[in-house]
């Protein structure tokens, strides 16, 4: 269970499960670019099942260098055409001011038969700055991926309503928690320890994880699954 980034607990642990279920599924391969990789959360869940990893991100990436092996941007990554079996992007297309530039890129990228693996936010607040831009609907997503010659294997949102609703509650609890911890410079108060932020930011998460294992609810929660965090998709390139 990952808690470290204790406003994102449940989109965090729901994509990393989705995330090892096509890893697990997946056999063998030969690279796979992790793009926009930050300092690799995904890497147990992937490194196994190729002969090469390779982790691109900008330069000025805040994450630990040592996970970083390029340096450059999503949309001009500098690596031949069609050497990639699998592109894994995680909330990246977000950032990207022309998204078509990075679809373009990845389509470049991959093999005949490659797979993009996808993910992106859609109700959560701006997160990136001046740098956050997109935020896409399950059809906006569909047109993309499809007008760049994609064909969607998945398209599977990342929680649902509630689990937003719940996102978008706790957000500002932590936030407060962060201006207190700067403030009389203590760090400790604002890691998901501190009791204080536990019970009203981590126990509620932490319930609906729970919950929307047990049949009943996870039957409810399909039903709003209109209002997501975000959204992650399996596509492939077509060996054409």
């Amino acid at each position: 269970m990952e808690l470290n980034n204790a406003g994102a607990v449940i989109e965090n642990n729901i994509r990393m499960d989705l995330i090892k279920k096509f890893f697990g599924e997946y056999g063998h391969g030969e690279v796979l670019l992790d793009l926009g990789c930050g300092s690799r959360p995904y890497y147990d869940c992937y490194q196994s099942h190729f002969d090469r990893t390779i982790g691109a991100d900008l330069a000025d990436s805040p994450f630990p260098k040592k996970q970083i092996d390029i340096y450059c941007f999503a949309t001009k990554v500098p690596l031949p055409d069609s050497s990639i079996d699998v592109i894994l992007c995680t909330e990246v297309l977000q950032d990207i001011a022309e998204p078509s530039e990075l679809f373009i890129e990845v389509m470049r990228l991959l093999k005949p038969g490659g797979t993009l693996i996808l993910t992106i936010p859609f109700l959560v607040p701006i997160a990136d700055g001046i740098y956050d831009h997109n935020r896409f609907t399950i059809y906006g997503l569909k047109y993309q991926l499809t007008k760049h010659g994609f064909v969607i294997q998945n398209l599977t949102p990342v929680s649902d309503t509630f689990g937003a609703a719940i996102t978008l509650t706790v957000k500002p609890i932590l936030k407060l928690w962060n201006i207190i911890s700067k403030t009389i410079h203590i760090k400790q108060l604002y890691r998901w320890y501190n009791p204080l932020l536990f019970i009203p930011v981590i126990i509620p998460q932490l319930l609906y994880l729970f919950t929307a294992k047990i049949p009943g609810f996870k039957q409810i929660y399909k039903r709003f699954n209109y209002g997501p965090i975000g959204y992650l998709t399996i596509s492939k390139k077509t060996n054409s």
